[in-house]
């Protein structure tokens, strides 16, 4: 086994062991079920990267383009760990400390016959239990199995847009299909995972607004994700497509759909998805 190797399964059993401690610690901390769930998951998902792995030799590319993609799995592990650590921290952990000491405050008031003051922290209180409600809601939409399962498709692409738009502070929308959609568990799940890494390309590489469009018509289901240009090309030119690109383009060959670019610097980028209607 490479010492390439060697360090990528290092780094699996480390997000795999650090995944479970957090979940642990979280539900110790009183942390919601949904954010201790999602952080164990980070930790199956990196056993999954190991199997996927082991099964990578066989598939599409050569052993370097294999590690890239790899590499990259482990680097969206990673950072979703992060930015759950984050929400925890910032989210759920302080505003109980919060309450506790507000709680506190309603006590002594009471104690004393202070009723004015009692209402007046209560009504804080009421404030920042619909804020924490809001917090957690955002959270929740980062979860987008959570999403997927409870509330389907459309509703989690309009949660990646509103998500995208809190996190990187770009202006983005989401233009949902005009009639209902049947689920289809797999499919669904690729699409909304494109969606996902195109559209935080657009936030992070492109220019604003960034809008996702899911249509469907009885020849196929369309996908798109686009922005003001400069996320895929510079000068007028197609660069060399990175890791991100061909990971959504394994997802669409995996459902038998097929991923087009189009760039246009200075005036639009579009990434689309066109999947059979039947297949």
């Amino acid at each position: 086994m490479s010492s390439s190797t060697d360090r990528r399964l290092l780094r699996i059993a480390g997000v795999a062991a650090s995944g479970a401690v957090a979940a642990a610690a979280a539900s110790l901390a009183g942390a919601p079920a949904a954010v201790a769930a999602a952080i164990t998951a980070l930790a199956v998902a990196a056993c999954a990267a190991l199997a996927w792995s082991r099964r990578g030799a066989r598939g599409r590319g050569g052993p370097r383009e294999q590690g890239e993609l790899f590499d990259h799995m482990l680097d969206a592990i990673d950072a979703e760990r992060e930015t759950l650590a984050h929400c925890l921290h910032d989210g759920p952990q302080q505003t109980l400390t919060a309450v506790r000491l507000m709680c506190d405050v309603v006590r002594d008031a009471v104690s004393k016959g202070d009723v004015h003051r009692a209402e007046e922290v209560l009504g804080r209180l009421e404030r920042l239990a619909a804020d924490a409600a809001d917090d957690l809601r955002r959270t929740v939409a980062r979860l987008h199995p959570v999403v997927m399962q409870q509330q389907g498709l459309v509703q989690a692409l309009g949660s990646l847009a509103e998500t995208v738009h809190e996190e990187y502070g770009v202006p983005t929308s989401f233009s949902r299909p005009r009639d209902g959609w049947d689920a289809e568990e797999d499919r669904d799940t690729a699409i909304f995972q494109i969606a996902r890494e195109a559209a935080v390309n657009a936030a992070r590489h492109g220019r604003p607004p960034v809008v996702i469009s899911l249509q469907r018509s009885r020849v196929d289901i369309h996908l798109s994700v686009e922005d003001r240009g400069g996320a895929l090309g510079a000068n007028g030119h197609m660069p060399r497509e990175g890791v991100g690109i061909r990971m959504m383009r394994e997802r669409a060959a995996r459902i038998g759909a097929e991923l087009t670019l189009e760039s246009a610097p200075g005036t639009r980028t579009i990434v689309s998805l066109h999947v059979p209607a039947a297949r």
